[in-house]
């Protein structure tokens, strides 16, 4: 995902050891390390690891007996997401992009997360902030923060992203002394209990994101964060909806024919005849009056002396 040390052609295929995301199917994808020797058995049927390694990023990768394909392709933070094992409820990509741009990361901020998880987030922050930047993640589950280093460092996001274990609201942010960090996330269930923590670790004037499913968190965050001193508080949820087009059949109504009534639908000719007429008579100053010229007037009437 974040690689300083292969430029050119070798970033068009990927190697042993790479990361590859392989694509099955519509919303089916399937994330595999590539190894030499190795091979990859599915539905689809058996894809061996040598062969997708001489396939560029993008293209089919045959079945051994030929019979199906999958597409390979590149590793991005947004298709990692979609593809990667969940140990833990994640954030996805809509949401992910909206806290990004809010907190106007870019490459070189520095980042404290709290709430690792499955490390969907953290990679997407890693990609915004390198190769300068840092993140700094915590996690208070030991095992999920040793499955996430060893994650981010097949990933080569090692760099960038430093993982730890600790927790947020009683032990606070270890980050190596005199950093202090542009933004705050709190993915907790009760991110208000970390307010004060994240307040020691953020710089002035620095930006602070909690991420909460129950407006009643986030009622008791944001009177936290007054208590605080946090200013310019504002609440968002992100709705995505999907339109889909589709062919629909329309009966377009036909004017000028009769029904089987023996009425005339009043159609276009029609109504420009009756307003040619009522306009000849207006330039030619009018007059009559009275009953005919009602008739006239009426619409239905002039269908009726048409048809």
């Amino acid at each position: 995902l974040h690689c300083k040390t292969r430029t050119g052609a070798s970033l068009q295929y990927p190697e042993h050891g790479d990361l590859v995301i392989l694509h099955l199917g519509h919303r089916n994808l399937q994330p595999v390390y590539l190894e030499r020797g190795k091979a990859l058995n599915n539905k689809f049927g058996t894809f061996l690891h040598d062969e997708i390694m001489k396939c560029q990023y993008g293209t089919k990768v045959q079945s051994k007996d030929g019979k199906s394909f999958v597409m390979v392709l590149r590793p991005t933070a947004e298709l990692w997401t979609l593809a990667l094992p969940h140990r833990t409820q994640i954030i996805y990509n809509v949401d992910i992009s909206t806290i990004i741009f809010r907190l106007e990361l870019c490459p070189g901020k520095v980042v404290v997360e709290s709430g690792t998880g499955s490390g969907s987030l953290t990679t997407s922050l890693a990609r915004a902030v390198a190769p300068t930047g840092r993140v700094y993640t915590f996690d208070f589950h030991q095992l999920r923060v040793e499955q996430a280093r060893t994650e981010f460092k097949k990933h080569r996001l090692d760099e960038v992203v430093v993982a730890n274990q600790a927790d947020a609201c009683l032990d606070g942010f270890k980050i190596p002394p005199g950093t202090l960090a542009d933004a705050v996330i709190l993915d907790l269930p009760n991110p208000w209990e970390a307010v004060g923590n994240a307040a020691a670790v953020l710089k002035d004037r620095g930006g602070i994101c909690t991420f909460s499913p129950c407006i009643e968190q986030v009622q008791k965050t944001c009177q936290t964060l007054r208590d605080q001193g946090f200013t310019n508080l504002s609440t968002v949820e992100v709705l995505l909806r999907v339109w889909e087009r589709q062919h629909v059949s329309v009966d377009v109504p036909r004017y000028d024919i009769v029904d089987v009534s023996g009425s005339r639908a009043l159609g276009p000719h029609a109504l420009t005849r009756i307003r040619n007429k009522k306009r000849g008579r207006e330039e030619g100053g009018g007059g009559g009056g009275g009953k005919e010229e009602e008739e006239e007037d009426d619409p239905a009437a002039e269908a009726r002396q048409s048809a």
